[in-house]
């Protein structure tokens, strides 16, 4: 059976206005950081976890 509350087309999640909050900031300074922030500096993966020494 299908379950009513679940959909397999999830409709697209719209992007916040400029001046809703994002959590506790506002969009329009996230928008403003991420103008600023050099391509070098963003990374999609996190870095690699070094391993403690047992």
């Amino acid at each position: 059976m299908t379950d009513p509350k679940k959909s397999d087309t999830q409709p697209p999640k719209e992007e916040p206005a400029l001046w809703e909050s994002y959590g506790s900031f506002p969009v329009w300074t996230l928008k403003l950081i991420n103008a600023l922030t050099p391509d070098f500096l963003i990374t999609k993966s996190p870095a690699p976890k070094k391993k403690l020494p047992q």
